[in-house]
């Protein structure tokens, strides 16, 4: 039985994807207080490359190589205190020591410096946010509440540079999964995509780069829509995309198109939440049309993974009711709200991603 639906419920600010829960998972085999310092320690790591971020090091070590004295005083700081965080740093491979001067790593510079080709800066500004609201995951859990709240009210009402930041943050996360999935799922050439809580638009961008005349539309809130079209323009893409501003969770979906996108949407979600985006989906596709779901979706029955589960828990710190839904429990939504599923495949990892691809049946 379909669940029942509630009245105008806030929904998130956009997808969540490309945010991650920390890796750093012990194994097994370890002795059993080897594996509690490892569980208990892993904040030190994100602590480090905080710092070193917030502290300019990055930026500073990018423009040259330098001494602990010359970042001491370029980045203001205590010599003794840069000599530590640095050498940590290096044990960590975040940076290289040659001699007494301190270099980026060739393959992690382009990620670490802002306004550089491949910045991923926007991810570790995001994990600035939320490592303070998984210090408070005791308080959200007992009194049931997210965090660090991403819902429609928190967005609108908030703080813009917050919303630019975790846009930022999806933005570069995505990048990869976004031409694993056009490879996966490749649209015919002129038809039209909606992307539905797309976020900054890179799944519909890619689509618009990979497929000769596709008409593509980005429909989410309107402070995520400003961001999109500023990193969309910086990036070259900006005309290629139709805006249209509105919430998934009770505005009717722009149409009618030949597919509707749902990347890292429903995971954010709870079921009934879930069957009311579904519906408008229908609604906005032409017969025949194609629906393509993508997010972390466990198999059914699977012992939690460290990925996955954590994946959820994240869900919930930052949307109060989200969960990693396994794909097969997403294929009897899908049915329910008549259509027919063609195939279910893994996208790759590194959260377990799946994509379905439905068609609408009438």
């Amino acid at each position: 039985m379909r669940p029942v639906r509630s009245d105008r419920p806030q929904r998130p600010l956009a997808s969540s994807a490309g945010l991650g829960p920390p890796m750093h998972v012990p194994a097994p085999e370890q002795p059993p207080l080897a594996r509690l310092r490892a569980l208990l320690f892993g904040y030190q790591t994100t602590a480090a490359m905080m710092a070193a971020y917030s502290l300019g090091i990055f930026s500073e070590i990018h423009r040259r190589p330098q001494t602990v004295e010359d970042l001491a005083k370029a980045c203001a700081s205590d010599p003794h205190g840069m000599r530590g965080l640095l050498e940590a740093l290096v044990s960590l491979g975040a940076l290289q020591r040659h001699g007494p001067t301190y270099v980026l790593p060739r393959d992690l510079a382009p990620y670490l410096v802002p306004g550089v080709d491949g910045d991923a800066t926007g991810q570790i500004e995001m994990t600035m946010d939320l490592y303070h609201a998984w210090g408070e995951l005791a308080r959200g859990v007992r009194e049931g509440t997210p965090r660090y709240p991403l819902t429609g009210d928190a967005i609108l009402q908030g703080d813009p540079s917050r919303v630019r930041r975790y846009i930022r943050a999806v933005h570069t996360g995505s990048r990869e999964a976004a031409i694993r999935l056009v490879q996966m799922a490749p649209l015919l050439a002129g038809s039209s995509l909606l992307d539905v809580g797309g976020g900054s638009g890179i799944y519909a961008a890619t689509y618009a780069q990979q497929t000769p005349d596709l008409k593509a539309h980005l429909f989410d809130l309107a402070p995520t829509l400003d961001v999109a079209r500023d990193i969309l323009h910086a990036e070259g893409l900006g005309e290629q995309i139709e805006y249209h501003p509105g919430d998934y969770r009770h505005d009717p979906f722009p149409g009618p198109v030949d597919t509707v996108l749902l990347s890292n949407v429903l995971q954010t979600e709870t079921e009934e939440h879930a069957f009311g985006i579904l519906k408008r989906a229908w609604e906005a596709l032409r017969p025949g049309g194609t629906i393509l779901i993508h997010g972390v979706m466990p198999e059914t029955g699977d012992a939690p993974v460290p990925p996955v589960a954590l994946f959820s828990l994240l869900m919930f710190t930052l949307f109060g009711h989200g969960r990693a839904w396994s794909s097969d429990q997403v294929s009897e939504w899908l049915a329910q709200e008549r259509f027919g599923v063609r195939f279910v495949k893994p996208l790759g990892e590194p959260f377990h991603t799946k994509l379905i691809v439905a068609t609408r049946l009438d």
